[in-house]
């Protein structure tokens, strides 16, 4: 067997987990080399808002909250219901802290303000500013944001990469490992063998790839939604499931089922592209009783599992209040959904109408006392200024009492980020089926499972994830291979 090798570490990924992992790994003295599918480094942290997710950060610190790495841990778990593998999580835990410290040095700029979300919004949204704000259902807050968004991170790890000496080869795809003997070697390009001691999987997750895989391991982007409808991303376009299949060349355990990040949103499968715009502020998420089954403004950390505990047979209603109120300045409707576009939609059959709450319950298959008693309630309760049963606030909130009345389909209608991939230990170390590690094999990022859960913990879950678990698979790699 060929002893040579062309590199000591080829990552396959560059992105927020490949860029993070190449840098730690060239700085313990490896020679490495990044594979990205793209025309340019970044990946989906370069996309992203750039939240990034951590505890006990010198940012909290100066603006005066105490938080630690236990009670970080504690939340992460306990929202996962501890269907996580512990330790990996306890890892990224703790080193999402230095993770942020490093990023700050290398020229990441975080405003030393508390931020906060607009009010009331009842679609999934982070700060517009920069700066420190509660991204998920965690206190204190940990979400940290650079007014640049995810470029941020981009620029100045790829500045990093550049004086480090590690190559880039972009526009190239993976798509084969070499695997001599159980161990991973290297990768085909093209036909061409590039050898290499061990392989970095950080090539994102799988919302782009094709049906049958996103079918297999997020059914429920699927399970709420019409017949034909696909589910909609904004993913980064070469999020293809390549992780999964090249772990499965070297008989990795994958797993990650149901992981990551669903996008709760109206389902309106006829709609042409471009039309959809934000639900009316002041509607009410309603299950197949006809009650509502949670807050409407309750955080996209957790409800999409609301959601999914409806068994997906949920529904949005507003009246035609709600409708008329909508303009060009989006106050309560954003500019697309529009008094007209509602009436298109309703002759889609996007929309259902009702000229009667008895009559938009039948069409729904809803008991109509049971609607009927819910939208009274609610009713009562803006004009009383406190909502009975989950403690929305109600400034700038209408009533539903103008007919006729409207209800459109809640669900997952798409997913923003998955975390599907060989299951991995607390150093990246990729495991097969007979619970092994593969020798030469690493993943991290949404390539790898095991620390994106079912629930997202909130804002920066992803990035501080690629980025934090990158540089934990460089720092292994470094001294396993130079130590």
């Amino acid at each position: 067997m060929n002893q040579e090798f062309d590199y000591d570490l080829i990552v396959v990924g560059g992105g927020g987990a490949g860029l993070s992992g190449s840098i730690w790994a060239a700085q313990a003295g490896c020679k490495v080399l990044i594979i990205e599918a793209d025309d340019h480094v970044g990946g989906s942290t370069g996309l992203s808002d750039g939240v990034f997710n951590a505890a006990d950060t010198s940012v909290q610190r100066k603006l005066g909250f105490k938080d630690s790495i236990d009670e970080y841990f504690d939340y992460y778990m306990t929202l996962n219901a501890w269907r996580l593998p512990t330790a990996v999580v306890r890892r990224f835990c703790e080193e999402a802290t230095p993770t942020l410290e490093w990023l700050i040095e290398l020229g990441v700029n975080y405003p030393e303000q508390v931020a906060k979300k607009p009010v009331q919004p009842i679609y999934a949204t982070s700060i517009e500013t920069g700066g420190l704000y509660a991204a998920g259902v965690e206190w204190p807050p940990r979400g940290h944001r650079p007014p640049e968004g995810g470029r941020a991170y981009a620029e100045v790890m790829e500045n990093r990469r550049a004086v480090l000496g590690v190559e880039v080869a972009l526009k190239t795809r993976v798509r084969e490992l070499i695997v001599e003997d159980g161990a991973v070697r290297g990768v085909v390009v093209d036909g061409q063998q590039i050898r290499s001691r061990a392989v970095l999987l950080a090539c994102g997750g799988l919302a782009r790839a094709e049906e049958a895989l996103v079918r297999t391991w997020f059914p429920d982007a699927y399970d709420t939604l019409p017949a034909g409808y696909r589910p909609q991303t904004v993913a980064c376009p070469n999020n293809r499931g390549d992780g999964v299949a090249l772990g499965q060349q070297a008989n990795a355990d994958i797993i990650g089922k149901d992981c990551g990040l669903a996008a709760h949103s109206w389902i309106l499968p006829n709609c042409p592209p471009g039309d959809p715009g934000r639900q009316p502020k002041s509607s009410i998420y309603v299950n197949a009783r006809g009650q509502r089954f949670a807050a409407e403004t309750a955080p996209y950390a957790v409800m999409p599992g609301l959601i999914k505990a409806q068994g997906f047979k949920t529904w949005g209603i507003f009246d035609e209040g709600a409708r008329l109120r909508s303009d060009p300045s989006g106050a309560l409707i954003s500019a697309e959904w529009d008094p007209q576009f509602v009436l298109d939609s309703v002759k889609r059959g996007d929309i259902i109408m009702g000229d009667t709450i008895e009559e938009l319950a039948g069409k729904l298959g809803m008991r109509p006392k049971a609607l009927r008693v819910t939208i009274e309630q609610w009713n009562e309760d803006v004009r009383a200024g406190k909502d009975r049963w989950f403690d929305r606030e109600m400034d700038q909130i209408h009533p539903i009492d103008q007919g006729p009345w409207y209800a459109y389909r809640i669900g997952l209608g798409g997913f923003i980020l998955t975390g599907v991939g060989p299951r991995i230990d607390p150093d990246c170390h990729a495991y097969d089926m007979d619970g092994q590690i593969i020798p030469g094999l690493f993943a991290a990022g949404e390539a790898s499972g095991g620390v994106l859960g079912e629930r997202y913990v909130g804002g920066g879950n992803s990035v501080a994830n690629a980025i934090t678990m990158g540089r934990v698979a460089g720092m292994t790699i470094g001294r396993e291979l130079k130590g």
